[in-house]
């Protein structure tokens, strides 16, 4: 509760009035720090690169660095399904998907931008230190977001701080 009284403006909100900031906060956050802004299915067939440049580094990263494409592409499209069109899963000429596609040219521009190792074993894609440093800085920055205070949220159920009685006197509603 003290945390969701941080939104509200004092002798101004109610409980509801501050989590409805709270929430209009989250997606607005939401629409500009998802993936490329995007949301489901608002692209044309075929992801931008620039949409799968931080996801992919994140797999590689929650793998420990380095990890082999068979093991990233199931990931890390387990993570975009969400922003994937059908049109994402059709095949070009060079027989891949054209998500595949995607994802390989974002791997070879971090490469070449020094995010990604370049002398890896043939299959495996390795953070540099750079794209260690990177994912990193991006994941204190956002440690501190509002949507991650919101995931930490009790739930509301029998056991939640908002079920017990209030102590001290109750606000009047004029």
């Amino acid at each position: 509760m003290q945390r969701l009284k941080a939104w509200a403006e004092p002798l101004v909100d109610s409980a509801d009035s501050a989590l409805a900031k709270a929430l209009d906060a989250a997606e607005r956050y939401r629409e500009t720090h998802a993936p490329s802004a995007i949301g489901p299915g608002d692209h044309a067939p075929g992801l931008p690169e620039k949409t799968v440049r931080e996801p992919l580094m994140d797999v590689i990263y929650e793998r420990g660095g380095s990890a082999s494409g068979r093991d990233v592409y199931p990931a890390l499209r387990e993570r975009m399904k969400h922003y994937m069109t059908p049109g994402d899963f059709d095949r070009i000429n060079s027989g891949d998907n054209r998500w595949r596609s995607t994802v390989k040219s974002a791997r070879e521009d971090l490469v070449q931008e020094g995010y990604l190792r370049d002398d890896s074993p043939r299959g495996v894609w390795a953070l540099s230190d750079a794209g260690v440093a990177l994912v990193e800085s991006r994941r204190v920055a956002s440690s501190g977001s509002f949507v991650d205070h919101l995931l930490a949220f009790p739930d509301v159920g029998e056991d939640s701080d908002f079920d017990q009685p209030r102590s001290g006197p109750r606000p009047v509603d004029l």
